[in-house]
Parts: structure tokens; sequence; C-alpha cells
């Protein structure tokens, strides 16, 4: 048998074996992406969230965003979220940063993981600081709650608890099991 013959049979045999295994792959249904895999990826970016009505719901900075093509959720790294006030007055934003942060896929539920710090200014121009590792914030409802410990900041008091749910727009914040700490403003 020549050696030519012999290419020729395997080189047959190669291509109906992985012609068969595409014809398998494609009848399941699977798609080109591998489970677990982002559709898209942005790097060091700026994205504007709208609510329903189409006003800002919450504007993200991160270096680095996955997108699950599956549930339409996002994954980020070392978000920065600037949260608007709906309410009128003087309040300035909410900035929040985090290690991690997640967002549903229609923007209504963010949730923030690792070293959680939000600031913001309040109508009178005093400062509001919070700390915690988790916070669950509820953009359209201007809410946030989290689970676990939160340290609360203001000048003059600190307030720590475990267990929050906090208004933005009137910076009411509730915590559970508080233990207050009053300080002399300087």
């Amino acid at each position: 048998m020549s050696w030519r013959v012999v290419l020729s049979t395997i080189l047959i045999v190669a291509a109906i074996v992985i012609g068969g295994a595409l014809w398998r792959q494609n009848a399941t249904g699977s798609t080109s992406l591998e489970a677990g895999r982002s559709d898209y990826t942005l790097h060091d970016f700026e994205l504007v969230s709208l609510d329903s009505e189409g006003r800002e719901a919450f504007t993200l900075r991160a270096p680095k965003l996955t997108r699950d093509p599956d549930v339409r959720t996002l994954d980020i790294a070392t978000p920065v979220f600037a949260i608007p006030v709906r309410t009128g007055g003087n309040a300035k934003p909410w900035d929040v940063h985090s290690a991690k942060g997640w967002v549903s896929a229609s923007g209504d539920e963010i949730r923030l993981r690792g070293d959680v710090v939000a600031t913001s200014i309040d109508a009178d121009g005093q400062p509001i600081r919070m700390d915690t590792q988790q916070l669950n914030v509820f953009p359209q409802s201007n809410r946030a709650t989290s689970p676990v410990q939160v340290v609360v900041r203001q000048p003059g008091l600190i307030l720590n608890g475990h267990g929050m749910d906090a208004k933005l727009d009137s910076r009411v914040v509730q915590l559970q099991n508080v233990k207050a700490r009053y300080e002399k403003s300087p």
C-alpha cells in the first residue's frame, strides 16, 4: 500500500469524525459561548443607566465590567457608583465604592461587596458616610439595605449597627442592634 493511500484514508476518517462532532454539537443547540463566559467586557468605562421614565438611575465608573449573556447581569470590579437624589433640595448624589459589584438585568438592584463606602452631603452641607461589607442598593426607590454590620458617621455622631435600611433621598437610616457614640465637633 502506498503512503498516499494511507494518508488519504486517515484524512477521510478524521474529516468524518470532526464532521460528526460538529453535527452533534449543532443538534444539541450549543452556542459558541462557553458556559460562564461573558458576551462582552468593558474596560475603563463610564456608564449612565436610565430608569423606566428616562431619568438617571445611576452612573457607574469602573476598570472592568463583564455581562452574563444568559441572565444579562453585570459583574464589576472596583465599581464607583453615583446615585442621584430624586427629591429636590441641595443634597448631593451618593458616591458608593466597593471591591466588587453586581447589577441586575433590569438595573433595579445593585449588590456591592467588600469594603463598601457610601458618602454624601445633605441639604444642610453636612457629610454622611456609611461603611459596610455588603450593601444592596435599589436606585429606582432610592433605598439601600445591608444584612451585616454598618457604621454610619455624621459630624459628632458614630452609629454602629447590624442590619440597615436607608432612604437615600431623605438620608433616614434605620439600624438594628445600634450603638451610638457622640463626639465633640471641632
